[in-house]
């Protein structure tokens, strides 16, 4: 859910709230004394704990309260008795007080403690936690348990850390404890942490459970850092997934390294000095990269000046962990834990002000750190003695924490993800946009050239451009497709159509390929199949044309053959099977199953030789999958392929009242001429749609961009709107958007655009417009376009015209390239050069204009609307400068930078002006010719 910036709306979500609510109560339920029934746990007096009416059927009891310590001794059972003198165990060596000879940190004592038991029906055991540093313990005079060697010297000391179960005798009602501690290696000596004594069978379970708990949670947070080293391996750009495999990695450790430490005990063998290195610089290491992690994650939130001097910090810490003795290193500990603590509450501020920008994933950092701050402060909580958090809370702490950490990590992921997918879907509108915008010049002025009188040869040459412009329309029209497909936004219509028309109709459009090869090409529909199906014959078409024009390709001599059978049918239903089967030369078994994947081919060979970009097939198949069929091949190496394609259609009912008839494209206005309004701001694209509307024989004027055309159907009334989306000043949609809401005119508006992209149409329908006709368009696209408006236009009035502000005359074109076909069409040519001559000086004028006055997004309108001239012209080195402007203009660099190209741009194409100019004149001065 998006979050709010005022004070109407809570900036949390209630999952938040609870969540919190849950960490608070989890806090203060591990704070709260533990009690039985309402009363308080027996606590040891005098040397003396009564425990005679416990019932430890229903809990267990901390050894806690008033024992006998002998300072610096290490006495064993059965020494004459000495003075007696009592201390609160447990407790820390430095905070005893009241001792006229107190013990330092280093050093060794003896504890004992008298339990009188109840009548026992169940054995009982005890439970020893670590101590600073080594203990041994006797009970009722016999060893039971030692960790480490404690001892009166330092070398005799051997210190260990782990937690262990004992048994005590069944019989007897007292037992007398004697608890050896020595401490020469660390920088707190004594106990920390409270014996305690219960059942055997709820002891055993109570510790099998905190350490089946350690063990799932440090599996968890293992496999979680390398699920996300493993990930961010695959990419190498986020980093936030480096640093927080690295994290989950080292803290990790923390689990079965520290508390219980269940890797003691689980591997006893390993050596206290080099355990208590890894317990403290895996804190420290942790820390630190944690601190990296949040420094990524959210860049333009935090100061870089803290996120440094914490990160050196942490490193230091763990410099010590290296180089002092453990009993130094040691003491550093307390001050960490405070830096430690306040580093997260500044984590918790820049998680906040991340919530409050709006960040990917803020609001589960924010929870996560919440939680983590709850974690370490009951963990703090028992480092100094305070409570003993429940393992439970713990668990489901770092659960959360990691969790929700998890979640953030995967919301950028999966927020990447969509960036890269809009990215590519900008980049085919982009694509669509640069390739279609000079292709619908090429096909539309060759189209042009076929209603004027050309030689043969110009025939010949002008069939030339308008097949190659096809192909290349065929391959933009592809990826397109592929885009379409994958996000879902392929259009399916369900209209009445005739198989065998369709399917005929393909076979003439590609009878002349077939007859330029020698090959046959014949076509049988069954006859049962009904005359009239209701489904998309537009997609049926591309599948036809795509394995017809294939089977033509790859066949040299022989014949294509097409046959549609009638596969199954119902009442209301048929499912149609389409054969194209050729006698070209076929493909291996092994290419078969990986032929309907995309960019595939038999082999490299067949690219070089045919061509083609190998999506034809993929776009076969999952058109056919769209409309609920399928597709499939066999084929014979030398012997030719079959292509399969099934699908099922609808029984159109009341046939003869559909329409089938298929509209042949007609110069010349059908009924009514139109008044029509062209927005559009490039040159070429206007004279082509005042030479293709002239034909045609409607009335067009120019708008050259969207202001200019609201001011147009201010003062004047037409029939139609072709309104093109990218414009300067106002582009397509805020025209159209103007046009309905402020005018409110109804006038039919029809986007001409060159992105062809779904989510471009569908915008195109959002601002009101009526229709959309992509670039290139064919001018019988347009005709039967106009054909639905004409039928509600009214008579043309006689209403004067508008004055354009750039208007052209209709007459012949040539859009061959001009620097290599000149001769084609000389007074087209020279027209094309004088346009160029007049407009570019003054471009350049404002090209400078708006350098000086930093004003980028005119440099790049502008010479977006030189690139087509540019090209055309021949120019390569401007053509270099431009596409270098178009990827520094949106980068935002350094305006010197900029600078500096566009000095080079107007530099090289100022020094062409007098070769353009030049090459004008000469074609001036020379005569006609017929």
């Amino acid at each position: 859910m998006p979050y709010a910036t005022n004070k109407s709306k809570p900036l949390l979500s209630v999952q938040a709230i609870i969540l919190v609510s849950l960490a608070l109560t989890l806090f203060l339920v591990n704070l709260l004394p533990a009690q039985a029934g309402g009363q308080l746990p027996p606590v040891a007096k005098k040397g003396v704990l009564d425990l005679r009416h416990v019932n430890f059927a229903q809990q267990e009891v901390d050894l806690t309260g008033e024992w006998n310590v002998y300072w610096k001794q290490l006495r064993t059972p059965g020494e004459p008795a000495l003075p007696v003198d009592y201390t609160t165990f447990p407790h820390l060596w430095s905070s005893v007080t009241g001792q006229k000879s107190g013990l330092s940190s280093q050093g060794f004592a003896t504890y004992a403690l008298t339990i009188l038991l109840p009548p026992r029906s169940a054995p009982l055991m005890l439970e020893i936690p670590d101590q600073y540093t080594a203990y041994r313990l006797f009970v009722n005079g016999e060893e039971l348990a030692h960790d480490g060697n404690p001892a009166a010297t330092p070398a005799a000391t051997i210190p260990y850390w782990s937690t262990q179960l004992i048994r005590l005798p069944t019989s007897g009602d007292t037992l007398q404890l004697l608890l050896q501690i020595a401490n020469f290696q660390h920088a707190k000596g004594g106990s920390a942490k409270a014996i305690r004594i219960g059942e055997v069978k709820r002891m055993e379970v109570d510790l099998a459970t905190d350490w089946a708990l350690d063990l799932l949670l440090t599996g968890c947070i293992f496999m979680t850092g390398m699920f996300f080293l493993g990930l961010f391996g695959f990419s190498r750009t986020d980093r936030p997934m480096l640093y927080f495999g690295l994290f989950c990695l080292l803290y990790s450790y923390r689990i079965i390294g520290t508390d219980q430490y269940v890797l003691h005990s689980l591997m006893p063998s390993l050596p206290w000095v080099l355990t208590i290195r890894l317990e403290y610089s895996s804190l420290y290491l942790a820390i630190a990269v944690f601190v990296i992690y949040t420094q990524y994650l959210y860049p333009k939130d935090t100061d870089k000046r803290v996120t440094t001097a914490m990160v050196w910090v942490c490193l230091a810490f763990a410099a010590t962990v290296v180089v002092l003795p453990t009993v130094w290193f040691t003491r550093l500990m307390d001050p960490f834990l405070v830096l430690m603590v306040t580093y997260i509450g500044y984590a918790l501020y820049v998680y906040w002000i991340a919530v409050r920008r709006k960040r990917p994933g803020a609001r589960y950092t924010l929870m996560s750190t919440g939680l983590l701050l709850v974690v370490f402060s009951l963990i703090l909580g028992q480092y100094f003695g305070l409570a003993t958090p429940v393992k439970t809370a713990l668990f489901f702490g770092y659960i959360g924490f990691f969790f929700l950490q998890s979640l953030v990590l995967l919301f950028r992921f999966d927020f990447a993800l969509n960036e890269a997918r809009l990215t590519e879907k900008q980049f085919l509108a982009n694509m669509s946009h640069e390739i279609r915008t000079p292709l619908n010049a090429v096909l539309g002025f060759s189209n042009l050239l076929e209603t004027t009188a050309l030689t043969p040869e110009q025939k010949e040459f002008n069939g030339y451009i308008g097949t190659a412009g096809k192909n290349l329309l065929t391959i933009v029209n592809d990826i397109l497709d592929i885009a379409k497909i994958e996000s879902g936004m392929m259009p399916l219509e369900t209209i009445p159509f005739s198989i065998p028309s369709l399917v005929d109709s393909i076979r003439t459009m590609l009878h002349a390929a077939a007859s330029d090869k020698k090959i046959a090409l014949t076509a049988e529909v069954d006859p049962t199949i009904p005359p009239v199906l209701l489904g998309d014959p537009t997609r049926l078409t591309q599948i036809l044309l795509n394995l017809m024009s294939n089977a033509i390709k790859f066949t040299k001599q022989g014949s294509v053959q097409v046959r549609v059978e009638k596969s199954k049918e119902t009442a209301d239903s048929v499912r149609v099977r389409f054969i194209v089967q050729d006698t070209g030369i076929g493909m291996a078994a092994d290419v078969l199953p990986h032929i309907f994947e995309r960019f595939r081919q038999a082999n490299d060979s067949t690219t070089r030789q045919y061509g083609g970009t190998g999506l034809g097939l993929s776009i076969v198949k999952s058109l056919a999958q769209l409309q609920g069929g399928s597709a499939n091949v066999t084929s014979v190496p030398g012997e030719g392929s079959c292509f399969t394609v099934e699908i099922p259609y609808r029984i159109a009912k009341n046939t003869a009242d559909q329409s089938l008839v298929t509209r042949v494209m007609t110069w010349g206005a059908e009924g009514r001429a139109l008044r029509v309004l062209v927005a559009e701001d490039n040159l070429m694209n206007q004279k082509l749609a005042l030479g293709v509307l002239n034909r045609l024989g409607h009335t067009a004027h120019i708008a050259e961009n969207g202001q200019q055309a609201i001011e147009y159907l201010e003062t004047n009334t037409y029939d139609l709107v072709l309104m093109d989306i990218q414009m300067p000043i106002m582009d397509g949609y805020a025209a159209t958007r103007h046009i309905r809401t402020v005018l409110h005119s109804q006038v039919p508006i029809i986007a001409m655009t060159a992105h062809a992209l779904a989510s471009e149409r569908e915008q195109c329908l959002q601002a009101g417009m009526n229709d959309f006709l992509s670039k290139p368009f064919q001018p019988s696209e347009l005709q039967q376009l106009l054909r639905k408006y004409i039928a509600s236009a009214p008579l043309p009035d006689e209403q004067p015209e508008p004055a354009p502000a750039c208007s052209a005359p209709s007459s012949a074109f040539s859009m061959e390239p001009l620097m290599k076909a000149v001769d084609g069409d000389v007074s087209f040519a020279l027209e094309l050069l004088e346009v160029f001559l007049e407009q570019t000086p003054l471009q350049l004028a404002q090209i400078r204009q708006a350098l000086a006055s930093t004003d980028l997004p005119t440099i790049g309108r502008i010479i977006h609307a030189q690139k087509v001239a540019i090209k055309m012209f021949g120019l390569d080195e401007a053509v270099l400068q431009i596409k270098a402007l178009e990827s520094l203009l949106p980068a935002k660099v350094p305006v010197s930078e900029v600078a500096a190209v566009v000095h080079q741009y107007l530099y090289t194409v100022e020094a062409e002006l007098p070769a353009i100019q030049s090459v004008a004149d000469t074609m001036m001065s020379q005569p006609p010719t017929d």
